[in-house]
């Protein structure tokens, strides 16, 4: 079993040329797709009377701070995507179906962000959510009738649905379903440190090095040690046009 997220300019890719079902191609056996979409919304924002909101955590991790309004454009905009990437598996032959509700997140009340002056300071939380867990017998069920569930990053908790990070709901997915591997398909052939590529690691070199990563991987690398915490055998990280079988190669121990 594997779980494939992808996200960023790969997702755009894939949604520019409909070819995702290449990729998809090259994987044997049972898969399991969870896709972001923030960069889609992000290059499309006048289409969707959309204004980009971002916050940076202390620690200078950035990110999409959710309001109501946001909220109901990001849903939409994910749907729109998942009924995309579906449709371009189906067309090529490749059974694929939607299958959502299944994330549970709570709600973050408060949010302790840098302002413009670079002191913290507390806002509400909006409709972000933090992954809790992951129902995995609809996923289940769906593979084993031969589809692929195509899965969206949108959450249920406190009465609402939530926005929560892509990266790591495809962890919760694929730890929920114990999966061989977690395999992050980006833009580049895998994690660079100083210059070069690291081909393989485990999660105290990870953790050792992660304050030095940029936006963006710092969050692939943090969803990667929770998925290997929850079972996840290894965590891939590779660019599917250059070569889906190699990049950097993450385990819980070498």
């Amino acid at each position: 079993m594997k779980v494939l997220k992808i996200g960023g300019s790969i997702l755009e890719k894939f949604l520019e040329d409909d070819n995702l079902h290449s990729v998809i191609e090259q994987f044997d056996g049972e898969l399991s797709i969870v896709h972001g979409g923030g960069n889609y919304l992000d290059n499309h924002a006048e289409n969707f009377n959309y204004t980009k909101k971002f916050v940076t955590s202390p620690e200078g991790i950035r990110s999409r701070y959710t309001d109501r309004n946001t909220l109901e454009i990001f849903t939409m905009v994910m749907n729109l995507i998942n009924q995309k990437l579906v449709l371009n598996l189906k067309e090529h032959g490749i059974k694929a179906i939607t299958v959502n509700g299944i994330i549970s997140a709570k709600r973050k009340e408060k949010l302790v962000i840098m302002n413009e002056k670079n002191r913290k300071m507390i806002i509400d939380g909006g409709y972000t959510g933090k992954v809790e867990g992951v129902d995995p017998i609809p996923i289940k069920a769906v593979i084993d009738a031969g589809y692929i569930p195509v899965i969206s990053p949108i959450a249920y908790g406190n009465g609402s649905y939530l926005n929560v990070d892509a990266d790591r709901a495809a962890a919760y997915v694929a730890g929920a379903l114990k999966a061989d591997s977690l395999v992050f398909l980006t833009n580049v052939n895998g994690l660079y440190y100083q210059n070069n590529i690291i081909e393989k690691a485990d999660t105290t070199y990870i953790r050792s090095i992660l304050k030095d990563i940029g936006t963006g991987m710092d969050k692939k690398l943090m969803a990667s040690i929770e998925a290997l915490e929850m079972g996840v055998k290894q965590v891939i990280i590779s660019n599917p046009f250059y070569d889906i079988y190699s990049g950097t190669v993450i385990c819980n121990e070498l």
